[in-house]
């Protein structure tokens, strides 16, 4: 089985995140950088779908040269290709993201495609069914369960209200996975060194047939703003018939006693 994985390297949400002069992006100098948390569970189900039924693992990425590192960790948990599209597109419209992944997996053979079910910058959720729509191949979302038997995958999707739909799809397909479908595996240091003698392959859009000038955006950002702060916490002092005293009037001041 040929599984094709597509990955992001996003910042640590634990880092303070400014945004800069241009108002459409953050400023990364002094940011730590990570592989998005979905797809690391993409990447460990595709890895354990391999040990049970055989065949190879292609990690996909678009980005610049920093985004190799995203690949490594890739090749590391089991990965057994890595390819990057030298190109910058962070604060791009998922639809030109999904038109440049649909030109390199075409290239690539694949009986099932997998995407994190979102990614934790921008979180919209919309690039792998977009790439699904424009291969022409069936897909779902929000995958929390996925056996293969006979070229059909049997999945459970979950809903709002912790409902579950279950389903029998015809491979090749695409399903974007959500988080706790498994436990992602630990990287061993031995992993590691040979993820680290693995040849990454980058390609450039002159290299699939295209070229900036042909994308056109589906949406523009306008602008990016932090969340405005809200209350302070306020924090109570004193003894415990103090503070108790304290709290109780806060609560009977708000109407909830």
């Amino acid at each position: 089985m040929d599984i094709v994985v597509c990955i992001k390297r996003v910042s640590d949400t634990a880092d303070v995140v400014k945004i800069d002069a241009s108002n459409k992006d953050i400023e990364k100098e002094r940011l730590t950088f990570k592989l998005n948390d979905w797809d690391e569970y993409a990447l460990e189900g595709a890895v354990q779908l391999k040990e049970k039924h055989g065949g190879a693992i292609t990690a996909v990425t678009v980005g610049p040269k920093e985004w190799d590192d995203v690949l490594r960790r890739a090749l590391a948990m089991g990965a057994d290709r890595a390819v990057r599209v030298d190109e910058e597109v962070v604060i791009d419209d998922p639809y030109i993201v999904a038109k440049i992944l649909e030109a390199v997996i075409r290239n690539l053979s694949y009986d099932l495609i997998l995407f994190g079910a979102q990614s934790e910058d921008f979180g919209s959720g919309q690039l792998g069914v977009m790439v699904a729509e424009l291969l022409g191949i069936p897909h779902a979302s929000l995958v929390v369960s996925l056996e293969i038997k006979d070229l059909t995958a049997r999945i459970r999707r979950e809903l709002e209200a912790g409902i579950m739909e279950l389903y029998a799809v015809k491979l090749p397909a695409l399903f974007t996975i959500q988080t706790g479908m498994n436990q992602p595996r630990y990287i061993s240091m031995m992993g590691i060194k040979k993820a680290l003698s693995k040849e990454l392959q980058v390609l450039s859009l002159a290299e699939l047939g295209l070229s900036r000038e042909q994308f056109v955006p589906r949406v523009n950002m306008e602008r990016l703003e932090l969340p405005s702060e809200g209350k302070r916490a306020e924090f109570l002092s004193g003894t415990p018939d103090e503070t108790i005293e304290k709290l109780t009037g806060i609560l009977r001041n708000a109407g909830l006693l």
